[in-house]
């Protein structure tokens, strides 16, 4: 979305100045130059009634002025603010359809399917003489969806990747820059077109310190996903020594999962031991509130105690998850998906019945319920 500002250079706040330098370090010359020409021809600025969710704060309601990959302009009664794109969980519009706000909460949940369900909704007339910020959001929910389907399912691959690019092409300087970037690698990824997917992560490295640091991670992924583990070790030890300010606390949660991601690699490496002290540790760290990480915590640690042959500790830690800190689509699908094993193991073949039947009901266009259902082992 291209937000332009009719005011001359002088007058123009900083955090737009630098929005636009990041822009310019990022993009390819001939839509670089279409860009800024768009931001030097100074139409007039927009002031769209939305709200901002942030992580770990009050929400802010005001009017949107203009967004950026590096953050959103608000004005609040009169005062105008930028906040960093890495405080900001989400951006809501007053005016934008219903279906819309219920599609991208879907997206946020990792249900693309029912992402497009919603969007399938929307009525003509819902979208008249809308204001273009909510026009550029719904194509983006549009693109999130298909891309994040095809990412999920492993079906169509090349549509997914088609809309990704073309949204990014289009929007270069919406505040959805940053997670279509990772959205891409991840589809990527699961094409198996692993440098591709590293070099779509790129644009990252060049962002705020907390989307730098969730680069470094989902490259260690990377190598995980190709079960290159000391590689893998290495980029999230890289990770978790990015400079970050202590108040950050997104770069915070991302150097948590760079030691989740540790954790994780020790356990395919034949050392469950130390995964599971290492876990524990993190668990005793982390704050009571900090349901992700937990989510994501408690998952490695059922890891771990699987790889030693603990499977009913590995049983309570995937329950933790999936009854306790289920506030993630795809971290309770994962352990849906080993109780559903475990459960079978343990000879209670109701409760795996329940796990898988919650699995393909509640996440169907998961990777998790595609495993399950081709009867794939963790």
């Amino acid at each position: 979305m291209i937000i332009d500002q009719r005011h001359d250079r002088a007058a123009r706040p900083a955090s737009t100045m630098q929005a636009r330098h990041f822009i310019a370090s990022i993009l390819p010359t001939p839509i670089m130059a279409a860009v800024m020409a768009a931001c030097l021809a100074g139409q007039a600025a927009a002031e769209v009634p939305g709200r901002l969710f942030l992580s770990g704060g009050p929400a802010i309601s005001g009017s949107i002025i203009a967004v950026s990959p590096m953050g959103v302009e608000i004005a609040v009664r009169g005062e105008q603010q930028t906040v960093p794109i890495e405080r900001i969980r989400e951006v809501t519009f007053t005016a934008e359809p219903q279906s819309l706000k219920a599609a991208r909460v879907a997206i946020m949940r990792g249900q693309a399917a029912q992402a497009i369900d919603d969007l399938a909704k929307i009525e003509p007339a819902e979208m008249e003489g809308a204001e273009q910020l909510i026009v550029d959001e719904l194509e983006f929910v549009k693109a999130a969806a298909i891309g994040g389907q095809a990412a999920a399912g492993g079906g169509n691959l090349a549509a997914g990747e088609k809309a990704i690019r073309d949204y990014l092409g289009k929007h270069a300087q919406s505040h959805h820059v940053f997670p279509m970037q990772e959205l891409l690698a991840k589809l990527l990824a699961r094409g198996g077109k692993f440098a591709d997917a590293a070099a779509a992560l790129a644009p990252l490295d060049r962002g705020p310190p907390a989307y730098r640091v969730r680069a470094t991670v989902a490259r260690g992924e990377l190598f995980y996903d190709q079960k290159k583990y000391d590689e893998a070790v290495r980029e999230f030890a890289a990770a978790a020594q990015i400079t970050t300010n202590p108040k950050d606390t997104a770069s915070a949660a991302q150097k948590r999962a760079a030691e989740l991601g540790t954790a994780r690699c020790l356990t395919r490496q034949g050392k469950g031991a130390d995964a599971v002290a290492a876990v524990e540790r993190i668990v005793g760290e982390v704050a009571p509130d900090d349901v992700e990480i937990l989510g994501q915590a408690y998952n490695v640690l059922g890891d771990a105690w699987r790889s030693v042959g603990k499977n009913q500790d590995a049983i309570i830690a995937y329950l933790t998850v999936s009854l306790v800190y289920n506030s993630v689509g795809e971290t309770r699908a994962e352990a849906l998906y080993n109780l559903a094993q475990l459960w079978d193991q343990a000879k209670y073949p109701q409760r795996a019945e329940e796990s898988r039947q919650e699995l393909a009901s509640a996440y169907p266009d998961s990777p998790w319920a595609r495993k399950l259902s081709a009867g794939k082992g963790n």
